[in-house]
């Protein structure tokens, strides 16, 4: 396991990775805290700091560990992987995070084999977690979008099995199915986290983007003047109700929040051309949020790495994680620090 501060060429390594994290679960036991871990584990970040150091002043605010984790398409072991190098799951499959929030960017499906069983891990997850004071926020992206509109285009017969619904994909994405039914009650469009999980620069997790025309529209939705939580609030309901119907309703939906420039499809802001105008569009996009950086999935990175932008204001945590793209896996997460400060890390 490895981590590196984005913007910084150092990397831990594993021993030194494993040795402080053993210190952080001593001392969680002798504490009786999950806090005492989540500060332990945020220690083995590097000393250095890069171009996306934090935003402003260590916060005074009671820490906690968040975790996110991008496309996972259908690769359960790396999935598995990934959740227990991470402290978030055990071996039987359940929470053991804590207090962490744990963000999962969307994509779990299609491409491999095992979504089925990903969403069974992560759905337990979900529920276990604030039992013990902890957070699963399920993000959707464009693929659970698509098996909810019925396209199974890269949907494998294996992951059709996977899914155990005796009528196949379309039974088990529909609203009374047993994903269907879960995504559309808890899962989200945008996580925006920040003072309230004990962040200080809030940070908005979005499967794609979200482009500044989209979040001027769902403002204007609530009051023209509107901002920060407001607005985060305000794309997750009107994202509720877009996803609210069956398969015929979902492919007809002229709903703005679908189309390419939509938060589930857009990759405006990934790969544009020019610096500028991206940056430009990722800072007004960020304003309406109150924002201090956007993390996305979606758009692969090829060396399996993740990456930034914009002075790590946009930072683009898709590292191929499923074997199922290239035959190999490319394991990561991004964690937050209580002062803004993002870390890549690579179990």
């Amino acid at each position: 396991e490895s981590a590196c501060e984005i913007g910084s060429p150092r990397e831990i390594s594993s021993l030194e990775v494993a040795q402080r994290t053993i210190a952080a679960a001593v001392a969680a036991v002798l504490l009786g805290t999950a806090a005492a871990v989540g500060a332990a584990v945020g220690a083995a970040t590097p000393d250095g700091r890069g171009e996306t150091a934090a935003a402003g002043p260590p916060s005074s605010l009671s820490a906690r560990r968040v975790v996110s984790v991008g496309d996972l398409h259908g690769d359960y072991k790396h999935s598995a992987l990934i959740l227990q190098k991470m402290g978030l799951m055990g071996e039987d499959g359940s929470w053991i995070g804590g207090d962490v929030v744990f963000v999962q960017t969307g994509d779990v499906v299609d491409r491999g084999d095992e979504s089925g069983p990903i969403f069974r891990a992560l759905f337990r997850l979900q529920d276990e977690a604030p039992k013990a004071g902890g957070e699963v926020i399920l993000l959707l992206g464009n693929h659970e979008l698509m098996n909810m509109q019925g396209d199974f285009s890269y949907a494998t017969p294996r992951d059709t099995a996977s899914l155990q619904s005796p009528g196949g994909r379309s039974e088990a994405f529909a609203p009374d199915g047993w994903i269907g039914k879960r995504l559309r009650e808890r899962g989200q469009a945008v996580a925006l986290v920040g003072p309230e999980r004990g962040v200080a620069e809030p940070v908005l997790y979005v499967h794609a983007g979200v482009i500044p025309e989209v979040a001027a529209l769902v403002a204007k939705a609530v009051d023209p003047g509107a901002q920060g939580r407001q607005v985060a609030e305000a794309l997750n309901r009107l994202s509720k109700e877009a996803f609210a119907g069956g398969e015929q309703a979902l492919r007809s939906s002229q709903d703005s929040l679908f189309s390419d420039e939509g938060p589930f499809w857009t990759r405006r802001l990934a790969l544009g051309s020019s610096e500028t105008a991206v940056c430009k569009d990722v800072d007004r996009s960020l304003a309406f949020f109150g924002a201090s950086r956007m993390v996305v999935g979606h758009t692969a990175q090829e060396d399996g790495r993740v990456h930034q932008r914009c002075g790590g204001r946009f930072v683009l945590g898709d590292t191929l994680i499923s074997e199922a793209y290239m035959g190999t896996s490319h394991p990561s997460a991004v964690e937050l620090a209580a002062d803004g400060a993002l870390t890549a890390v690579y179990p």
